[in-house]
């Protein structure tokens, strides 16, 4: 019964969770105290940075656009030659020839 109050006594148990925040913060305190200081206006960071923060992405947003865009693309041209060459039992080649989507829209235009 003594060995449970010991652990659960937050005083004792270097592990508590406040135990460990506190070092934690002092550490974080000596690396700022660590850190050299900037000596000229130039090296001094801006007071208000939008981007503080900000990690460099790998790929940027434009590039991940781009791919979403390419893979959608290759996603309905695969679908395409699956559907009428798989489920309509004819050439998947055939999904491209210009007479097949002139018959496709021949058939919508007329009810």
């Amino acid at each position: 019964m003594e060995s449970n109050e010991k652990l659960h006594n937050k005083s004792d148990n270097p592990n508590t969770r406040q135990a460990v925040r506190s070092a934690r913060k002092e550490a974080q305190k000596a690396e700022r105290a660590a850190s050299p200081k900037p000596k000229t206006d130039e090296e001094k960071k801006p007071l208000f940075n939008p981007f503080f923060g900000y990690k460099k992405r790998r790929f940027p947003i434009w590039q991940r656009l781009i791919a979403l865009i390419a893979l959608c693309a290759i996603a309905l041209f695969a679908g395409m030659m699956v559907g009428y060459g798989g489920l309509g039992h004819r050439s998947p080649w055939a999904v491209f020839e210009p007479a097949t989507w002139q018959h496709i829209f021949d058939f919508l235009k007329t009810k």
